[in-house]
């Protein structure tokens, strides 16, 4: 080889060393992710309106969007069961990039994911499949309340017996011990525990087949909610349903008060309130 070209193919080579190198394509780092995740992009997929894409760029158009107001993290982080590293790693795969997660779980998240990831494949679907059927338990999900979450009683749709559809007696056990070893207390999770069954209950039929108002929850804009009105308004639609006036009152208030404002997730899990 001419001595010249080799030496431009030698500095070719060590540029090219120091470009930076993607991980690898989007289906070889959906292969990496748990069966939870895999449910929950199948999950926001749909939600999207959007028919499967077949190529990363497809998956990285996708990742980038936001459809009516829910962004593609809101929809796989906030609601679904990808980890923020998965969604990254994903993202990267799909887009051709290589961001890290900026996001620290905390120690209780940490062991609630590992405890579902350490389940069959037929129950980290229907757990995907537990928290996308609410409204009020795609909030709980949202704002990370998973004693809550486990301990749901909405009316069909408690979040025990849909379990029991896939997971066993014995997973719901670890799953309920491992979400209330540390006792959390959030504004908004603690006013809507606080309301009566007929109330929570209400809160259900007031949001969740409203096309408007589950999209508002799913981009955690719970105070529009407030605002909204559709066939009727979210206090009529309440109060009908159940939900006492002190009951509305007191989920309106701990939307906009002021010992909220300390943190940008208290106030959004006060906002949420404001909307039941």
């Amino acid at each position: 080889m001419n001595s010249c070209v080799y030496q431009l193919v030698c500095a070719v080579c060590v540029l090219i060393s120091f470009l930076p190198h993607t991980s690898a394509d989007f289906s070889t780092e959906r292969g990496k992710v748990s069966e939870a995740c895999k449910r929950t992009l199948d999950k926001c997929v749909t939600l999207a309106g959007s028919s499967t894409p077949s190529n990363d760029a497809g998956w990285c158009t996708l990742f980038g969007a936001t459809v009516s107001g829910v962004s593609a993290y809101q929809c796989v982080v906030r609601i679904g069961l990808c980890t923020d590293e998965e969604f990254v790693a994903l993202k990267n795969g799909a887009c051709g990039q290589t961001a890290t997660a900026q996001q620290t779980p905390s120690a209780l998240k940490t062991s609630v994911y590992n405890l579902i990831k350490s389940t069959i494949s037929a129950c980290q679907d229907q757990i995907v499949d537990c928290i996308f059927v609410s409204s009020v338990s795609t909030v709980l999900k949202q704002q990370e309340q998973y004693c809550k979450l486990m301990n749901l009683g909405i009316s069909s749709k408690t979040t025990t017996t849909c379990l029991t559809k896939a997971c066993s007696a014995t997973v719901i056990t670890n799953l309920n011990t491992t979400s209330c070893s540390t006792t959390q207390s959030q504004p908004f999770s603690d006013a809507i525990v606080a309301t009566s069954q007929m109330c929570q209950d209400g809160m259900e039929l007031c949001t969740y087949g409203v096309t408007e108002a589950l999209a508002l929850i799913q981009g955690e804009k719970y105070c529009d909610v407030m605002s909204l009105s559709v066939k009727t308004t979210a206090h009529d639609c309440l109060l009908t349903e159940g939900c006492t006036e002190t009951e509305f009152q007191s989920l309106k208030a701990a939307c906009s008060g002021s010992n909220l404002v300390a943190s940008l997730i208290l106030l959004s899990l006060a906002a949420l309130h404001q909307f039941f």
